[in-house]
């Protein structure tokens, strides 16, 4: 509940003289992950008996929004009185949480991390203030409960990678993580629908007073579950860890290796990497997640030639391409991702976690390529450095 005032029902006068929602309207109540403005719960209504006296009607269960929910119109009952639907919220009980756009209000420094390969979280600010402005509004505990808030910033993989919008997919597609904020006894998913692509947010929430630690839950679902927990505000994991998600996942790295392809010379860079437990992967012409063992990382190096030929070429110089790890071994190849073009757009290779840096490899060779036939590629390597 976030309002001093009683949970009510109420109908919504859809005109200006007699027209209602032929539903019941209760609250004002607050939904656990949804914005922090009042929400409303709609209760439809069952016809059940017809006269001439008029219509009995029935409640049916309410309908829980998934996201805000207020009704269109101002809030009647029968007796006369009326009440205005947007009310200001003022309270926050012991269920409350909502996830608002980061205003920049000042927080105590926080750190940790957790993560998948579609969703990377870090912990960044954390405050256990007495009230906390939203818009016009102080919003305050209710009694017996303390508030809390959360700076996280936030991206989400799945939809700044390309590579999880590969089709056709074999299978089932990559799911949505499951993230949620975990408070003695309870476990309040946040959605992660409702988090921005790439940006910080606030997460501001209630903990019963005394009550013990915090944690943000990361559930990885689909092919390989997963579940995850990182202590709040310490970061510190809670039980066994990934090591390979303790890092960050990459980015950008702008390696260059000089290739001969026939009489054609250029270069094959390496345009980003991506290190983690899971990526997509060509199959027999379609696309699948590989998974990392327990005690090893993947990582992924995405390709883009210049000023080399255009030809369908991949599955052939594939084999050409080589990571080399700092101890002179070769790093196994788990599979690689194809563009139509000489060379594959991705190759992704198993790697410990902890690993610094690689050496990329063009090995030099024949290849039978299309169109053009038998040519000879001559190639090199450079240092790639893994620092993140």
């Amino acid at each position: 509940r976030v309002s001093k005032d009683p949970v009510t029902c109420w109908f919504a006068r859809t005109d200006l003289e007699t027209e209602v929602d032929t539903r019941l309207w209760c609250g004002p109540v607050q939904v656990p992950g949804t914005a922090i403005e009042t929400d409303w719960i709609p209760v439809p209504l069952k016809e059940v008996e017809k006269s001439e006296s008029g219509l009995r009607l029935e409640p049916q269960a309410p309908q829980v929004p998934q996201e805000r929910s207020v009704p269109v119109g101002r809030l009647v009952r029968a007796d006369g009185a009326e009440s205005d639907a947007n009310r200001p919220v003022d309270a926050a009980g012991a269920d409350f949480v909502a996830v608002l756009p980061d205003d920049g209000q000042v927080l105590d420094a926080a750190a940790g991390r957790i993560r998948d390969d579609q969703l990377d979280v870090r912990v960044t600010g954390y405050g256990s203030p007495s009230s906390w402005r939203v818009g016009d509004v102080d919003v305050r505990p209710e009694r017996n409960v303390v508030l809390r808030v959360l700076r996280l910033s936030v991206e989400r993989l799945a939809k700044t990678d390309p590579a999880f919008g590969q089709t056709p997919w074999r299978g089932w597609l990559p799911q949505t993580p499951e993230l949620a904020l975990e408070v003695p006894g309870r476990l309040r998913p946040l959605k992660v629908d409702r988090l921005p692509e790439k940006g910080s947010v606030l997460v501001v929430y209630t903990v019963r007073a005394a009550a013990g630690p915090e944690a943000l839950v990361l559930d990885t679902v689909g092919a390989r579950s997963l579940r995850q927990r990182i202590q709040v505000p310490s970061g510190d994991a809670v039980g066994d860890a990934v090591a390979a998600l303790r890092r960050g996942p990459g980015g950008d790295a702008g390696v260059r290796v000089p290739v001969k392809v026939g009489d054609r010379s250029g270069t094959l860079e390496v345009a980003k990497v991506r290190l983690g437990r899971q990526r997509p992967i060509a199959s027999d012409g379609q696309y699948e997640l590989v998974t990392a063992a327990p005690d090893k990382a993947l990582l992924e190096v995405v390709l883009e030639g210049r000023d080399l030929p255009s030809v369908a070429g991949a599955v052939f110089t594939t084999g050409l391409l080589a990571v080399t790890l700092p101890d002179g071994s070769t790093a196994k190849v788990a599979g690689v991702r194809y563009g139509g073009d000489t060379f594959p757009t991705a190759l992704v290779v198993e790697v410990p976690p902890d690993v610094r840096s690689v050496t990329f490899v063009v090995r030099s060779g024949s290849v039978r390529l299309p169109i053009q036939g038998s040519v000879t590629i001559a190639g090199g390597s450079a240092a790639v450095p893994l620092d993140f």
